[in-house]
């Protein structure tokens, strides 16, 4: 009987044995954030947890690191925390589906994870060349002069409504005209060319449905012009192009100007209500029509729609060819909720028509924002949990924590609803944090994004809204508006994410308010 016993043990064993499956590698590289350089990172600890089951190791010197995980393992989660001192930040990614993450042929694929970082210093190469885009600009024989002259510190500070005189010169630098009429762009390479082009928008941004910038909802170019493609050779020369202005009138020139119906629907929205005759009045809701007008240049704002207790409005938008595809309306609408003259929280939504679409009116329905659910000022322990409301359509929530200062220190990224900091805070110092979601972004999408360019997109300006200027943000938006300020300048835009079927559907995106707390 012992015998038997024995050997039925043993097959036992040896049947777990074989259906025990072996250990399974993932492996990545960290880099600092390419803003800043994209270089590996040495020495940050990466973590990889699967369950109770947790395993460390240290990225090489360039910056590579593998671990190994039980091969049942479904999801994972990994947190890569950085080496002190060099101003970096730690990120958390949650339950990420190994499934998705392994490739077709059953081997692992890599992981590039990128730090945020502080942005790096201008690196030794070609020196920088520089030329001029000049002329003058006329409105019926006579010319158009500024109102606002700007000085050459605002060359990236984007059109406001109620100015004359303006002209953009590849969508984000944009000058002045002075008493005669004339204007002036610098357009600097550092990548060794003799020659950049991009297109020109120019005109008035004084258009209003009221004929008072103070009191109107709707605020349009009056008058415009359109150069496709200019060329600029940097050779100190200056390039001339005048610029003869006509109406953005959808009646007085229906050749190049049309309308767009949009519709705003905040059923979604908790705790939002905008209408302004309420004692509760809370919420504004806006919409932004921009149009993508070349494959070589960023997108010029067409007008900013406030909707004041209106659920409806016509965008005047410039009117592209039928069934043309490569340029595109982009409708940004936002509906944020404010406290006395603060801005609590906000949700974005982002539209795009063609030539293919363009009479097809829109509606936009809002993500609801997350709803934080630990009291701004509470005190909590060194390493704590941050919980929140789910959002109906949400995909995945994104968590960051802040110092005093506003400068990110830790992002997490979970479909749950609740987070722990996996890395001690400074005793009794303040901390602020906020949550972030949208209904198109998977997990594995976050893996390989550059957290300091999704920080830049929820960038906020809110002093270019007219109507809003008045509200006060938190220093996690200042903070994010001079990370969009760097992007802008070194590249020339924000980079965007990648999302399935995006030009169909558009997608929503929601921020929740910002509160502090303190460590103790």
């Amino acid at each position: 009987m012992k015998k038997v016993s024995f050997l039925l043990v043993g097959l036992s064993l040896l049947t777990l044995w074989a259906c025990t499956p072996p250990p399974q590698a993932i492996q990545g590289n960290v880099f600092t954030s390419p803003n800043a350089g994209g270089q590996p990172v040495h020495g940050a600890k990466v973590i990889a947890q699967v369950g109770n089951r947790k395993v460390e190791t240290s990225t090489g010197l360039d910056g590579s690191f593998a671990l190994q995980i039980p091969g049942n393992a479904q999801t994972f989660s990994l947190t890569v925390i950085p080496p002190g001192g060099q101003g970096l930040a730690a990120l958390t990614f949650e339950e990420v589906p190994l499934s998705a993450y392994r490739s077709p042929y059953g081997a692992a694929s890599e992981m590039n994870i990128y730090l945020p970082a502080p942005l790096s210093r201008t690196l030794p190469g070609y020196p920088s060349r520089r030329g001029y885009l000049t002329g003058t600009v006329s409105l019926g024989g006579q010319p158009v002069v500024s109102s606002t002259p700007r000085n050459p510190n605002q060359l990236l500070d984007p059109p406001i409504p109620c100015e004359e005189g303006l002209v953009v010169f590849g969508g984000f630098r944009t000058v002045t005209t002075d008493a005669s009429g004339r204007y002036q762009i610098p357009v600097v390479s550092t990548n060794n060319l003799y020659a950049a082009s991009g297109s020109v928008w120019a005109g008035n941004y004084t258009g209003t449905d009221t004929g008072n910038c103070q009191s109107a909802t709707e605020y349009y170019w009056s008058h415009f012009q359109y150069v496709p493609d200019a060329w600029v050779y940097l050779n100190e020369s200056a390039t001339q192009l005048d610029l003869a202005l006509e109406a953005f009138d959808p009646q007085a020139n229906h050749s190049r100007i049309t309308t767009l119906q949009v519709t705003h629907d905040l059923s979604g929205l908790s705790r939002y209500n905008p209408d302004p005759n309420s004692p509760q009045w809370n919420a504004y809701s806006l919409s932004i029509p921009s149009f993508s007008h070349a494959i070589h240049s960023g997108e010029i704002e067409l007008g900013q729609y406030y909707f004041l207790g209106e659920t409806q409005k016509a965008l005047r938008v410039y009117k592209i060819p039928s069934g043309a595809t490569a340029q595109q309306i982009t409708v940004s609408s936002v509906a944020l909720r404010f406290q006395g003259n603060q801005l609590l929280d906000f949700s974005r939504a982002h539209h795009w028509r063609d030539g293919t679409n363009l009479n097809d009116p829109l509606t936009v329905q809002f993500l609801d924002t997350p709803k934080l659910t630990i009291d701004d000022g509470a005190t909590l322990g060194t390493t704590p949990t941050l919980t929140w409301n789910p959002v109906t359509g949400a995909k995945v929530y994104m968590v960051s924590v802040y110092d005093g200062g506003g400068n990110l220190i830790w992002s997490g990224f979970t479909p749950q609803t609740s987070l722990s900091i996996p890395l001690p805070l400074t005793n009794g110092a303040t901390y602020f944090w906020d949550v972030y979601t949208d209904d198109q972004t998977e997990m594995l999408d976050y893996i390989g994004m550059d957290p300091a360019a999704l920080q830049a997109r929820l960038y906020l300006d809110i002093n270019h809204l007219v109507r809003l200027a008045y509200l006060q943000v938190s220093p996690v938006n200042q903070r994010r508006g001079e990370l969009a300020q760097a992007f802008l300048k070194n590249l020339g835009h924000i980079p965007q994410g990648a999302y399935q079927k995006l030009l169909q559907n558009g997608y929503r995106e929601s921020v929740s308010e910002t509160r502090s707390f303190k460590v103790q």
